[in-house]
């Protein structure tokens, strides 16, 4: 037993993980692995590179793994609990060895220690940005009553370490096959932070990201990748939030 007594969560018949949230969980399994529409990945070649940045517990890393065995994943995880559940995950599901983990954020520019929000009841919200969080938990409350969703929307605050794409992976001419980018609020950064010399190396992008679509696609077709969007699937719409999606 883990010394912090958490254990897997079955997730779906035969797919276990170890989450400290399971609604969380719950709903990240059925985003990733059942969204046909944004996660649908057959271009890629059969030992793709990919990089997961925002990788939370590694949902997004074992579903890689799982279509695309011989991948070699890069994973950007800023909290600790959360690295340590998605190293646990790696072990589970017996791919360790294929994925290298940094515990931090990518973002425009590199920092030591930047402010950040944790929201351990509802993992999948924390954010550089804690200002976005208010939108999400003001619909919330119609659902739950505005005390429940205070207390879901409850943050803890950290500081994270940032440093950039290209600070972290760029400079070396590298083959970047898939970049999946989840990073509430912060994608624009992420995006920044590429080095114009290491977008040729980029084959394709996974965004998910809200009020900066039209900016992040623009930025996408400057690069000179095709572009498409669509509405992330399970979020309530008054969100907001597409998956923006980008190849060559």
């Amino acid at each position: 037993m883990p010394d912090d007594g958490i254990q897997p969560i079955e997730l779906a018949p035969g797919f276990s993980c170890y989450a400290a949230d399971e609604a969380t969980a719950r709903f990240g399994y059925r985003e990733i692995f059942e969204d046909d529409e944004s996660y649908r990945f057959d271009h890629l070649p059969n030992a793709p590179v990919v990089v997961d940045v925002g990788a939370g517990i590694g949902l997004f890393t074992l579903f890689v793994k799982r279509r695309f065995p011989r991948a070699r994943v890069i994973a950007f995880e800023p909290v600790p609990g959360n690295v340590r559940l998605l190293r646990r995950n790696l072990a589970l599901h017996g791919v360790a060895q294929d994925v290298e983990v940094h515990q931090c954020c990518l973002g425009a520019r590199p920092a030591a220690a930047a402010g950040f929000a944790h929201v351990p009841r509802l993992a999948g919200n924390s954010t550089l940005y804690p200002a976005l969080l208010a939108a999400a938990q003001r619909l919330m409350a119609r659902h739950t009553g505005e005390a429940e969703a205070a207390q879901l929307f409850a943050t803890e605050p950290m500081t994270v370490r940032v440093e950039t794409f290209s600070g972290a992976l760029g400079g070396t001419g590298g083959r970047f096959d898939l970049v999946k980018i989840d990073a509430e609020g912060a994608e624009l950064d992420v995006l920044h932070g590429i080095a114009e010399e290491d977008w040729p190396g980029i084959g394709a992008l996974l965004v998910e990201t809200d009020g900066e679509r039209a900016a992040v696609e623009r930025i996408l077709r400057e690069r000179g990748l095709a572009v498409r969007s669509a509405r992330a699937p399970y979020m309530w719409p008054e969100l907001g939030i597409y998956n923006v999606t980008a190849r060559r």
